[in-house]
């Protein structure tokens, strides 16, 4: 997953069929710096920046 990837955003670990919404990668944060090494995406919801944990988000299609 990379900056420019399409995603689907999900609120759950194990989401249902055409659950969550698709968004953009516009970051992404490693987590070196979080206490946990939890690692973030930041993508668009409802036109606002949110991060969300990785485990949340599905690569839809790879930008090139």
């Amino acid at each position: 997953m990379k900056v420019g990837d399409l995603v689907r955003v999900s609120y759950n670990l194990r989401p249902k069929p055409g659950e969550g919404y698709i968004s953009i990668v516009l970051e992404m944060d490693n987590g070196e710096f979080h206490p946990n090494g939890l690692q973030l995406v930041k993508v668009l919801e409802n036109g606002q920046e949110q991060w969300r944990p990785i485990g949340y988000i599905e690569v839809i299609n790879e930008s090139r």
